[in-house]
C-alpha cells in the first residue's frame, strides 16, 4: 500500500469579467440561478381550484379495448378552463385517433388545466401510433402553467425492444410519450410533468424542447424501441434550437428533472441535455444501467447546467459526460462552459465523469464514484480545459482503473481534438486495488492536497506532460 499525499498552492484570483464568471474557479454559477447569480426557485401551475371533469363522464370508457377512448378526453381538455382539471379514473384508455388539430398527436395540453390519473399504477393511456414519425402521445405546445401528473403512456407495440446503439433498431410506438415544446417560436412555461411512467416508445419518452420552467419528477421511463443513431431511445430530454434551426430561438432554461427513476436496459441515454439549454437543474434522479452515456450533454453548447446527488450504476458507458461525438442530422463536439457536476453517487459504471471534446471549464466536485471489475476510470479528462476536479472520493477495483485519468482526445472527424489543458486535481481522497491518478497528456495541469492511498500505480505521468505538483 502506497500513501501519497501531494501538495501545492493556492486558489487563484476571483475573476474580473462576465466572460470569466462562467470559469468553475469563480464558485458556483450554474443551474437555477438568474442572469446576475442570484438564486431562483422555478415555479410549478398551482393545483387545480375549479372543476375537475371526470372523462368517463363524457364516454371514455376504462376498460381495455373498448373503442377510442380520445374523443372524450379531447373533448374535456377542450372544455375545461385555467384552474380546472381533466380526471381519468382508474382503468385503461385506449387513444386510437389523432387530435384534429394535429395529425402527430393524441391529446394537447390546455393552458391552467391538469390531465390527471389515478396513479401510474392505475391511469394508463395506450396508444395506437406505431412508428410514425414526430407522433406524441399527450403533447404541449406553447403552453402555459399546464399539468400532466399520475398516469401511465404506453403503446400497443408489441415486438423486440432497441438494444444496439448503431443500428435503427425494431422500433414502432409513439415517437414520444409526452412532448413539451414551442408554438409559432413561443416556448411553454411552468408546465409539471409529475408521477407519469412512460415505456414503449421510439424516441423521447418525455421531451422538453425550447422552453423554460418545466419541471419534470417523479416519473420513470423504460424501454424504448429503439436505441439507435439519430435520436432514438431517450429517457428524458431537455434541448434548446439546434444550431442553425430557421426561426426565432427560444431562451431554454430553468427546467428542473428531479427524482425520476429510469431503467437504462433499453435506453440510449437516461437524460440528455442538448443545443445550448442552460441553467438547469437535474438532481435525486436514479439510473439504472444503460446502452450509452447515463447523462449526457450531447456536445452542442449546453452550458452553466448542474447536475446533483444523482444515483448512476451499471452503465456500460459513462454515468455523466460532457461533450459527445455522434451526431447525424447535427455533428456534436464540445458542451459549453461551466457546468457542475457534484454530490453524485456513481457506481459500477465503465467511466464515472467523462470530459470531451473540448468542453471548457467543468466543475467536478464531491461525488463518490466506486468503480467495478469492468471500471476504466472515475474521472476521465481527454480535451477539457479549464476543468477542476476537487474533493472527490474514488475507490478503484481492477487493475486497468484509475481513479484520475488525463488522456489525448484524438477528437470526431477532426472537430475537439486537442489535450487537458488548464486543469486543477485538488483534495481527492482515491483509495483501493486499483489505481491512482494518471496525466498521460496535458499542459498546465496542477496536481495539489490529493490522497492517494492505492495498491496499484499510486501515480503515472508522461514525460511529455507538464504537470505542477505531482511526483514523477
Amino acid at each position: 500500500m502506497v500513501l501519497l499525499t501531494a501538495c501545492t498552492g493556492g486558489d487563484p484570483a476571483p475573476p474580473a469579467s462576465p466572460e470569466e464568471a462562467a470559469s468553475p474557479r469563480a464558485g458556483p454559477t450554474a443551474g437555477l440561478v438568474a442572469p446576475d447569480g442570484r438564486p431562483i426557485e422555478v415555479p410549478v401551475p398551482p393545483r387545480p381550484t375549479g372543476t375537475s371533469f371526470d372523462v368517463t363522464e363524457l364516454g371514455a370508457d376504462p376498460a381495455p379495448g373498448t373503442g377510442d377512448d380520445a374523443p372524450a378526453i379531447r373533448e374535456a381538455l377542450a372544455t375545461a378552463e385555467a384552474g380546472d382539471e381533466v380526471f381519468l379514473p382508474r382503468g385503461v384508455y385506449d387513444l386510437r385517433s389523432p387530435h384534429p388539430d394535429d395529425e402527430d398527436a393524441n391529446l394537447l395540453l390546455a393552458d391552467g388545466v391538469q390531465l390527471s390519473g389515478a396513479g401510474p399504477g392505475d391511469t394508463v393511456l395506450r396508444t395506437s401510433f406505431d412508428g410514425q414519425e414526430d407522433s406524441a402521445v399527450v403533447r404541449g405546445t406553447g403552453v402555459v402553467d399546464a399539468a400532466v401528473r399520475g398516469l401511465a403512456i404506453t403503446s400497443g407495440y408489441d415486438g423486440p425492444l432497441g438494444t444496439d446503439p448503431d443500428e435503427d433498431g425494431p422500433g414502432g410506438g409513439p415517437a414520444y410519450g409526452v412532448q413539451i415544446g414551442e408554438d409559432d417560436g413561443e416556448g411553454s412555461r411552468r408546465v409539471l410533468v409529475e408521477d407519469v411512467a412512460v415505456e414503449l416508445f421510439q424516441r423521447h419518452g418525455i421531451s422538453v424542447k425550447a422552453s423554460r420552467e418545466v419541471t419534470v419528477t417523479g416519473c420513470r421511463v423504460a424501454d424504448a424501441t429503439s436505441v439507435g443513431p439519430g435520436g432514438a431511445g431517450y429517457g428524458i430530454t431537455v434541448e434548446g434550437r439546434a444550431q442553425g434551426d430557421a426561426g426565432p430561438a427560444n431562451d431554454s432554461r430553468h427546467n428542473v428533472v428531479r427524482g425520476n427513476r429510469l431503467d437504462g436496459t433499453h435506453l440510449r441515454h437516461g437524460i440528455l441535455l442538448q443545443f445550448a439549454t442552460h441553467h438547469n437543474l437535474l438532481a435525486d434522479n436514479t439510473i439504472d444501467g444503460g446502452v450509452l452515456d447515463a447523462i449526457d450533454l450531447h456536445g452542442e453548447g449546453e452550458y452553466l447546467n448542474e447536475i446533483r446527488g444523482n444515483t448512476i450504476t451499471g452503465v456500460d458507458a459513462a454515468a455523466v459526460a460532457l461533450g459527445n461525438s455522434g451526431g447525424e442530422k447535427h455533428r456534436h463536439d464540445a458542451s459549453g462552459a461551466g457546468n457542475w457536476v457534484h454530490d453524485n453517487r456513481l457506481r459500477g459504471n465503465e467511466q464515472g465523469v467523462l470530459v470531451i471534446l473540448g468542453t471548457p471549464d467543468t466543475l467536478v466536485e464531491d461525488n463518490l464514484i466506486v468503480a467495478s471489475s469492468g471500471s476504466v476510470a472515475g474521472i476521465e479528462l481527454r480535451h477539457a480545459p479549464g476543468t477542476v476536479v476537487r474533493d472527490n472520493t474514488v475507490t478503484g477495483a481492477g487493475r486497468e482503473f484509475w481513479a484520475v485519468l488525463l488522456t489525448e482526445d484524438a477528437g470526431t472527424d477532426g472537430r475537439g481534438a486537442g489535450a487537458p489543458a488548464d486543469v486543477r486535481i485538488t483534495g481527492n481522497e482515491i483509495t483501493g486495488s486499483a489505481n491512482g491518478i494518471a496525466v498521460r497528456a496535458g499542459r498546465d495541469v496542477e496536481v495539489a492536497d490529493n490522497t492517494v492511498a492505492v495498491s496499484g500505480t499510486a501515480w503515472q505521468v508522461s514525460d511529455e506532460a507538464e504537470v505542477d505538483g505531482a511526483p514523477r
